[in-house]
C-alpha cells in the first residue's frame, strides 16, 4: 500500500485482517505460553525453591487475575496489534510505550527464541534418544544424547535449523500458522493429561524400580541420590510456599499474549478475556497437579536431590523433566516418545509464534516511524509482514548464538527468569499505572491493586537464589536491556526529527487498523 500524504503513519492500514476465533486465540495464548515447557519448569524448580504448590499457587493465580483483567481491558479499548504499546504511548508516555512493548519483544524473541534453540534438544530431543535408547537397549542412541549434550556447536546448529525453519513459517500465512497450531497444542494438553494420570497410576515403587534400571545405564541408583548429603529445602515452609509465587509467574506472564495480536482477533472484546483467563486458569490446575502428584509418586526429598544432583552437574543422567521420568515410569516406550516427541513440537510451535508475534509488534513500531519504513510492508494477498518475520526470525537466531555459550537447561532457566522478569516491570507494571492513570474505575482499582503484586514479584525474582536471576549477569542482562530500549526509543526520534518527522505529533493520534 502506498504511503498516504496526510497520514503522519506510515501506512493507511496495518494490512492485517482479523481472522482468529476464540479458539484460535486460547491455542495461540498456549503455544506462546508453552505449556510443557512451562509445566516441566514448575515441577523440576519447584523441589528446588520447596514449599507446598498447592498453597503457592494462590498468590500467583489472584495476582494474575489482576494483570489478566488489565490487558483484556486494554485491548477492548485499543483493539489493534501491539494494544498495550498503543495505549501506554498514547495515555501515558511514548517511550514507555515503547520500552514497554518492546521488552516483551526481547523476551519472547531474542531471549525466548533463543533459549528453546537450546530447551529443544534439552527438553526434547536427548531425552527422546535417551528413552528409545534404555527400552530398547540400543546404546548407540544413548551415546548420540550423550554427544548432543557435551556439544555446544552441535546444539547451537541444530537449534539454528530448528528456529530458522520454524521462524519463517508465518510468511505463508494465518491460514497455515492457525492449522498448524489446531493439531500441536491439543496434543499438547493430552500428553500433559496422560503424564498425570501416569503419575496418579504408578505406584511410587515401580516407577522407582523402573528408574533405578534406568540410572544404572549411567552408573548411578535410587539408594545412591537418596543418601546424598543434600539439604533439601522445607516443603511446609510458608516462606518457601510464598516463594513459589515467581516460579508461577514463569509460565503465567505469558497469558497475555492474545492482546499482542488484538488487531487479528475477531469479536475481541469476549475472544480476549475468554482466551486470557482460560489460560491462566487451565495452566495453574495442569501445572499445580503434576508437580504435587510428582511429589507423591517419586518423594519429594528424592526428586529434591535429584533435581539438585542434576542442575550441579553432579550426576550423569539426563536432567529428570517430567517427560523423561514419566516415560521411565509408564514402562511403555511408546509413551515415553510420545511425551518427547510432543514436548519437541511444542517447542517447536513456540518459535512460530514467537516469530509471529514478533512481526506484528515490529510492524507496530514501523507504522509509528520509530523503525524504517521498510518494516511496515505487508504482503496483501497473505496479510502477514514477511520483512519483519525475517527480522523476528534472525533476533531469535541472535538470541541462540549469545546463549548456546552455556548451554546446560539450568542456564537456560536463569535466562527465563531474567526475561520474565523483564515482563513484570515493561510491559506488565507499566501497562497498570497507564491504566490507572486513564482507565475507568473498576480497571484503575484492579490495576491499582495489580502493581504492588508486580513489583514483589519482581523483587522475589530478583532475591530468590533458585530462580537464578539473582546474579551478576541476571542484573547486567535485566538493566542492559532496559537501557537499550529506552536509547533506541530517543536515537529513532532524533532521526526522525532530522527527517523533519514529529514522533510526538504521532503519539497524539491512535494508529490505523
Amino acid at each position: 500500500m502506498a504511503k498516504s500524504t496526510k497520514s503522519p503513519f506510515v501506512r493507511e492500514s496495518s494490512g492485517l485482517v482479523r481472522e482468529f476465533g476464540i479458539l484460535d486465540s486460547l491455542w495461540f495464548n498456549v503455544a506462546l505460553l508453552g505449556l510443557l515447557f512451562s509445566t516441566y519448569y514448575i515441577s523440576s524448580t519447584s523441589p528446588l525453591v520447596g514449599g507446598n504448590p498447592l498453597i503457592g499457587v494462590i498468590l500467583p493465580l489472584i495476582g494474575f487475575f489482576l494483570v489478566g483483567y488489565t490487558f483484556s481491558y486494554i485491548g477492548t479499548k485499543v483493539p489493534r496489534t501491539a494494544a498495550d504499546y498503543i495505549y501506554v504511548s498514547r495515555y501515558f508516555h511514548p517511550a514507555l510505550g515503547f520500552v514497554g512493548n518492546a521488552g516483551y519483544y526481547a523476551a519472547t524473541v531474542f531471549m525466548f527464541m533463543g533459549i528453546t534453540g537450546i530447551t529443544l534438544q534439552t527438553f526434547g530431543l536427548i531425552p527422546l534418544l535417551d528413552i528409545i535408547g534404555f527400552y530398547s537397549g540400543n546404546m548407540s542412541l544413548i551415546d548420540i544424547a550423550d554427544t548432543i549434550s557435551s556439544n555446544t556447536y552441535l546444539i547451537m546448529g541444530i537449534g539454528a535449523i530448528e528456529i530458522i525453519i520454524m521462524g519463517i513459517l508465518p510468511i505463508f500465512g494465518n491460514k497455515v500458522y492457525r492449522a498448524l497450531q489446531s493439531i500441536i497444542i491439543p496434543l499438547v494438553f493430552i500428553v500433559a493429561i496422560l503424564m498425570i494420570i501416569i503419575e496418579i497410576t504408578v505406584p511410587s515403587n515401580v516407577a522407582l524400580s523402573r528408574l533405578n534400571s534406568f540410572l544404572a545405564e549411567y552408573n548411578t541408583s535410587v539408594s545412591e541420590i537418596n543418601s546424598a548429603n543434600i539439604t533439601v529445602p522445607s516443603y511446609n515452609s510458608f516462606i518457601n510456599s510464598l516463594s513459589l509465587n515467581p516460579v508461577y509467574v514463569v509460565a503465567f506472564s505469558y497469558i497475555i499474549n492474545t492482546v499482542y495480536i488484538a488487531g487479528e482477533v475477531k469479536n475481541v472484546k469476549r475472544s480476549l478475556s475468554i482466551s486470557i483467563m482460560a489460560t491462566l486458569v487451565i495452566s495453574a490446575v495442569l501445572m499445580t497437579l503434576a508437580t504435587v502428584l510428582e511429589y507423591s509418586q517419586w518423594g519429594y526429598s528424592f526428586i529434591s536431590k535429584f533435581l539438585s544432583l542434576s542442575v550441579a552437574g553432579q550426576i550423569s543422567a539426563p536432567t529428570p523433566y517430567l517427560d523423561l521420568l514419566e516415560g521411565i515410569a509408564s514402562g511403555n516406550v511408546y509413551l515415553g516418545a510420545l511425551f518427547t516427541i510432543v514436548s519437541i513440537l511444542q517447542l517447536l510451535m513456540y518459535l512460530a509464534a514467537a516469530s509471529f508475534v514478533g512481526s506484528r509488534l515490529l510492524l507496530s513500531y514501523a507504522i509509528d516511524r520509530i523503525l524504517p519504513d521498510f518494516v511496515a510492508d505487508v504482503n496483501e494477498k497473505l496479510h502477514v509482514p514477511m520483512k519483519a518475520i525475517g527480522i523476528s526470525t534472525a533476533t531469535g537466531l541472535a538470541g541462540l548464538i549469545v546463549f548456546s555459550l552455556p548451554v546446560t537447561s539450568a542456564f537456560a532457566f536463569v535466562l527465563s527468569s531474567v526475561a520474565t522478569a523483564l515482563l513484570l516491570l515493561f510491559p506488565m507494571t507499566v501497562v497498570s499505572l497507564a491504566v490507572v492513570r486513564k482507565g475507568d474505575k473498576i480497571a484503575k482499582i484492579i490495576a491499582g491493586i495489580a502493581i504492588p503484586y508486580l513489583i514483589f514479584t519482581l523483587y522475589q525474582y530478583l532475591t530468590v537464589p533458585a530462580l537464578g536471576a539473582n546474579t551478576t549477569l541476571g542484573y547486567t542482562l535485566l538493566a542492559g536491556t532496559i537501557a537499550f530500549l529506552f536509547a533506541l526509543f530517543y536515537i529513532s526520534k532524533y532521526v526522525r526529527r532530522k527527517q523533519g518527522v514529529d514522533l510526538d505529533m504521532i503519539f497524539r493520534e491512535i494508529p490505523p487498523e
